[in-house]
């Protein structure tokens, strides 16, 4: 019986200190579902000092198609973005694993539909809003 007191403890210490990467995992699979795009996953990257080298000036975080591709975010990403950053980096990733192209429009969607999906409505109208403003001040044309 102490053997497998041991084994419960191990496995309930791994899951506590794996808890990024479960829900990593959880988000990729919302991402793939939310775009119906079937990729393989990525690495995802928590380093500041990458996040500098690698993504735009002022960014929390970026996709990299170099060697393989990978995601990299900040270290200090606020827990109540982190979901939604990540799953708009994991659609950016997925959209160009199939296209080679990324919509920006595309992915603030995907974001939006996750966040009422989870049933976040203030964050959801917060990233709609984003998405509207990639409209302002573009001339749509309708045949």
């Amino acid at each position: 019986m102490t053997q497998f007191k041991l084994y419960i403890s191990l496995l309930l210490c791994a899951s506590l200190f794996s808890p990024v990467s479960y829900s990593d995992t959880n988000i990729f699979a919302s991402a793939k579902a939310l775009l119906s795009i079937n990729k393989p996953a990525i690495e995802v990257e928590y380093n500041n000092s990458s996040l500098i080298s690698t993504c735009p000036i002022g960014s929390i975080g970026c996709f990299t198609s170099a060697d393989g591709g990978k995601i990299v975010l900040s270290e200090e990403i606020p827990a109540r973005h982190h979901d939604v950053v990540l799953l708009g980096l994991y659609s950016d990733y997925l959209q160009y694993a199939h296209s080679r192209t990324i919509d920006e429009l595309r992915t603030c969607e995907v974001k939006v539909a996750y966040l009422n999906k989870i049933n976040n409505k203030r964050l959801a109208n917060l990233y709609e809003g984003q998405c509207n403003s990639l409209f302002k001040g573009k001339l749509l044309v309708l045949r």
